[in-house]
């Protein structure tokens, strides 16, 4: 358990915005070399083929390998970054919030992120905090500073900081970007367990580019698979915090997420049905939910070629799309359960039942 453990470290702490996921398809392709061969598509994608007895049905289960984070848009004379977003933010989440500027040599400056001071407004119960109105500072005392010094240019990523912390009293996970790196580590997990496991049908264990600012590289993936069924692997934001008006449906420490509906994607009932089934043949937990808002790469990849049934499985994780989260090991088993058992029951006998 505890080279889970450590991959998850090592996914959560490395860097990897949309647009910049180059050191997290490394590591995919460090993880699975020994097992089978990494192929790319041209915006970066990573597919690793796993054949088994049967050369369908195709299964792909895909997890996006981009975090959230920030972009330099401007440098001020002063020598403060101002920022682009990249992905969904909630502002209140960053004022004085650690993070590194990443220049194009690779090269990593801490900053903070600031926004003018309580003091110096002159209504204070009004300041909300706003992405436009913060900046970066990392210590540069002009423009010519910060480019000629720091050799920092426009476009340079810009990602959160934090530590990892693994709780052993209740196998509690605390670090950034499990959304969606504990995707990645179970698409991992599962190319290992892959490499022994005799199975009826041809998998696709794939890390995606650019999902958080638009699901782009999942356009290109489902034409490059031609996959039959597509399992989407999330680290899906948790709803068991105090403040919630409606029923908890993704706990954390309960299970599997496994979400049947959201705005970009309603999920084939027979797909959702044998999913079910596995998770009862194979005593897995799992957390049934229906999502009032978000999207995944299932949105593309639903309604690609003549349509591929798809559906989204995940890890609850709290305060996502901020510097620091939290998730369950536990979720992370039961999801590798999951997904494991489906890999050993779809076969094209099953295949065809989903397809009706």
């Amino acid at each position: 358990m505890t080279d889970r453990i450590e991959l998850l470290k090592k996914l959560t702490l490395e860097s990897g915005i949309s647009g910049s996921e180059n050191k997290i398809a490394e590591i995919m392709k460090n993880e699975l070399k020994h097992y089978t061969s990494l192929n790319k598509d041209n915006m970066g994608s990573c597919i690793f083929e796993y054949k088994g007895s049967s050369a369908k049905p195709k299964v792909m289960f895909v997890a996006h390998m981009d975090e959230i984070g920030f972009i330099v848009a401007d440098i001020i004379d002063s020598g403060f970054l101002k920022i682009q977003s990249i992905g969904g933010w909630n502002p209140n989440t960053l004022l004085s919030s650690p993070v590194e500027i990443i220049n194009s040599r690779g090269e990593k400056y801490p900053g903070i992120i600031g926004a003018i001071p309580v003091h110096f407004l002159k209504n204070r119960q009004d300041a909300k905090p706003e992405i436009n109105n913060m900046f970066v500072d990392i210590g540069a005392t002009s423009k010519d500073d910060v480019e000629n010094n720091f050799g920092i240019q426009l476009g340079d990523q810009i990602v959160p900081v934090t530590n990892f912390h693994f709780s052993q009293k209740n196998r509690r996970m605390l670090s950034k970007a499990f959304d969606d790196r504990a995707g990645v580590a179970a698409v991992i997990e599962l190319g290992k367990i892959l490499a022994s496991k005799a199975h009826p049908n041809t998998v696709y264990c794939v890390g995606s580019v650019q999902e958080e600012v638009g699901t782009r590289g999942a356009t290109t993936l489902a034409n490059y698979t031609d996959a039959d069924v597509c399992v989407v692997l999330e680290g899906a934001p948790a709803d068991d915090i105090p403040g919630i008006p409606f029923t908890s449906q993704t706990g954390v420490g309960k299970g599997a997420h496994v979400r049947l509906f959201d705005p970009t994607m309603i999920v084939k009932s027979e797909l959702k049905d044998f999913v079910v089934e596995c998770a009862k043949a194979h005593d897995v937990k799992i957390q049934l939910s229906v999502r009032k808002g978000g999207g995944t790469d299932g949105r593309q990849f639903h309604v690609a070629n003549r349509g591929i049934p798809t559906i989204v499985l995940g890890v609850p994780v709290r305060y996502a799309h901020s510097h620091n989260c939290i998730a369950s090991m536990d979720d992370f088993d039961e999801l590798i359960k999951l997904i494991t058992s489906i890999i050993e029951d779809l076969d094209e006998a099953k295949l065809k039942e989903i397809i009706g």
